[in-house]
C-alpha cells in the first residue's frame, strides 16, 4: 500500500500544470466562453419569447374591435393570439353579414395554421357562410365533408347539425329528421341535444305519411317515437 501511495504521489508531482495550461489552457477557456455565451443566449431568447407572449395575451384582452384584432394577427403573426383574434374577427364579420370578408378571414386561418385544430372550427366557419347566403345545397356538401373527415371531432356535431338545417330549408324534412334524431343518440348531456330535440319533435308533426309503406305519420307524442332508451329533454316547449 505504501509502494502505491509512493507512486500515485509521483505522479502528481511529475504533472506540470503550467506546462498544460500553457499548451492547452486558450482552448479551455474558448470552450467555456462558448458554453457560458450558448446559455446566455437561450436565457435571453426564453425571456424575449416570455415577453412577446405576455404582450400579445395583453393586446388580445384589449381588442375590442375588427381593427385591433386585425393588428394583434398582424404583430404577433403565427402566435396563438394572433389565431384566436383572427378566429374571433371572422366571427364578428360573420355576425356582423360581412360574408366577403368572413370567408376571407376563415381562408387565411386554414392558410396561415392549417396544422392547428382550430383550423377545423374555420372550415365549418366557411360552411355556415354558405348557409348564410342561402347557398343550401353547397353548405350541406361541406358540412358532410366536415363530418366525413373527422365524425369524431369537435366540429362534427355541429357540422352535422348544419346539414340538417340546410336539409330542412332545402325541403327535405325526412332526411333533415333522421339527421337531427342521429344527434339526439350521440349528444347525452350536450347543448346541441335541446335544439335537436325541438327541431326533430316538430318536423316529426310535418313529415307526411310515407306513400310507399302507408306508414302513419309520427305520434303528437313525442317521446312515443323517441329512439330506444332515450328520454324527452326537460323543459323544450316545441
Amino acid at each position: 500500500m505504501a509502494k502505491e501511495a509512493q507512486s500515485d504521489l509521483r505522479i502528481i508531482d511529475e504533472f506540470d500544470f503550467e506546462a498544460f495550461w500553457a499548451q492547452h489552457g486558450k482552448k479551455i477557456v474558448i470552450g467555456i466562453l462558448a458554453v457560458v455565451a450558448f446559455g446566455g443566449v437561450l436565457l435571453f431568447r426564453e425571456n424575449q419569447a416570455n415577453q412577446r407572449l405576455e404582450q400579445a395575451s395583453a393586446s388580445l384582452a384589449a381588442a375590442r374591435d375588427p381593427a385591433a384584432l386585425e393588428a394583434v394577427a398582424r404583430d404577433f403573426a403565427g402566435t396563438s393570439a394572433a389565431l384566436e383574434a383572427l378566429s374571433r374577427l371572422a366571427d364578428e364579420q360573420f355576425r356582423a353579414g360581412q360574408y366577403a370578408e368572413a370567408t376571407a378571414t376563415f381562408n387565411r386561418i386554414l392558410k396561415e395554421f392549417s396544422s392547428q385544430p382550430l383550423a377545423e372550427s374555420a372550415r365549418l366557419g366557411l360552411a355556415a357562410v354558405q348557409e348564410g347566403q342561402g347557398n343550401y345545397e353547397a353548405a350541406k356538401e361541406s358540412y358532410a365533408l366536415i363530418v366525413e373527415s373527422n365524425p369524431t371531432g369537435f366540429t362534427a356535431t355541429a357540422a352535422k347539425m348544419g346539414m340538417a338545417r340546410c336539409s330542412e330549408a332545402l325541403g327535405q324534412a325526412k332526411e333533415a329528421r333522421q339527421l337531427y334524431e342521429e344527434v339526439l343518440v350521440n349528444t347525452q348531456g350536450s347543448l346541441w341535444r335541446q335544439e335537436a330535440y325541438l327541431r326533430w319533435t316538430v318536423l316529426g308533426r310535418e313529415v307526411p305519411p310515407s306513400p310507399a309503406t302507408g306508414t302513419e305519420a309520427p305520434s303528437a307524442n313525442p317521446a312515443a317515437s323517441l329512439p330506444l332508451g332515450m328520454a324527452p329533454a326537460k323543459n323544450v316547449q316545441p
